[in-house]
């Protein structure tokens, strides 16, 4: 008898839920939820409801669209329901989550469809690791060059750095790059960029008076309009619009 099929024996005789939830509530770094196939979450562990400054309690219910912005909501929502029209899952997206009182956070989601004993689809699952910048770049496994490389992207966010002068400070080929992003980071050092420039703009909108336009330049973008098409496609939402309601989330 192979592991798994002593594990499902195993899950058959057990009460429901001692293994996931019980786990899950231990990890504080992990976030962890479970919708039905309109979107409400009929389940979320300790570390989402702290995030959103509530209790797993409270949570049981909601929507995305009643927890956050409607731009970022309906992101959320689409990528439920592309899961559960396609029936596949979603693995290892790296994402930037934003806090009620407006902070942010790097996360890599991963969310599966939950099918009933008909194999149709009856909600989704999903979990979120939160990724410390600070005790390391977010990369899943040690890669020393391109951990030094992240590492320099973090701390010259106002240069005009560019995919060609990573790949020339991390001394491989761009499209050696381009893999090393795409195995460990789950995305394009071009994307990286945009996404770490865009969280730095996020704590500038909240923690500084500067003008958009003046944050816009502090982090290499020379065209008001080139930083809010990208502050959009990342954050869902313009950076008015974000300051605007983070501000008034503290009143």
């Amino acid at each position: 008898m192979s592991s798994f099929s002593r594990f499902q024996d195993l899950s058959a005789k057990l009460r429901p839920g001692q293994i996931a939830m019980g786990l899950f509530e231990a990890l504080p770094d992990i976030m962890f939820w479970v919708k039905d196939e309109s979107g409400v979450i009929i389940f979320a562990n300790r570390a989402y409801a702290q995030l959103l400054n509530r209790t797993p309690e409270d949570l049981v219910g909601e929507t995305d669209e009643t927890l956050f912005p409607p731009t970022m909501a309906n992101f959320f929502r689409s990528d439920d329901e592309t899961i559960i029209k396609t029936s596949k899952p979603l693995q290892n997206k790296l994402e930037i989550v934003t806090r009620p009182g407006g902070g942010i956070e790097w996360r890599m989601t991963s969310k599966i469809p939950l099918f009933d004993g008909n194999d149709n689809v009856l909600g989704t699952a999903g979990v979120s690791r939160r990724l410390e910048h600070g005790e390391g770049p977010p990369l899943p496994t040690p890669q020393r060059a391109i951990s030094d490389l992240i590492d320099r992207v973090h701390e010259n966010l106002g240069e005009d750095i560019t995919v060609r002068d990573l790949s020339r400070q991390a001394g491989m080929s761009v499209s050696s790059l381009e893999r090393s992003f795409r195995k460990f980071l789950g995305t394009t050092p071009k994307k990286y960029l945009v996404r770490a420039r865009i969280a730095a703009a996020c704590d500038k909108l909240l923690s500084t008076t500067l003008s958009v336009g003046q944050i816009a330049n502090s982090l290499s973008y020379h065209e008001h309009a080139s930083f809010t098409r990208a502050f959009s496609s990342v954050m869902h939402m313009s950076p008015k619009d974000y300051r605007n309601f983070y501000q008034s989330a503290e009143h």
